[in-house]
């Protein structure tokens, strides 16, 4: 009886051993590190990380625009000055300023 449990046994092993092994790498290309659901998150991570590059990108584009018109060949040195004025809101000290009084009927 006992010889026939071992004989079972040994013939049952390798195969319970084999489909552990299987089942361990199977799990492992779905859920480990570098299996499919990693590799979905790593995509979507990449997608926004595109995106992000390209919102970068298309903000540094309109920057350099915005600075080859500021360079003195494209515009005239009057039109820059007053550019900077009104972004800054400062005036000229030989600048004659007149305050107006608010129109209360376009409120």
């Amino acid at each position: 009886m006992l010889r026939a449990i071992k004989y079972r046994l040994r013939s049952y092993l390798p195969p319970a051993i084999f489909l552990a092994i299987s089942g361990y790498f199977g799990w492992n290309a779905m859920h480990g590190k570098s299996g499919l659901e990693a590799q979905n998150v790593q995509l979507a991570e990449l997608a926004q990380a595109q995106q992000a590059f390209n919102a970068a990108d298309t903000e540094r584009q309109q920057w350099e625009v915005r600075i080859a018109d500021l360079s003195g060949r494209s515009i005239s040195q009057d039109m820059l000055d007053g550019q900077a004025r009104k972004v800054l809101n400062l005036a000229n000290p030989n600048d004659l300023v007149i305050d107006l009084p608010q129109n209360k009927s376009a409120e």
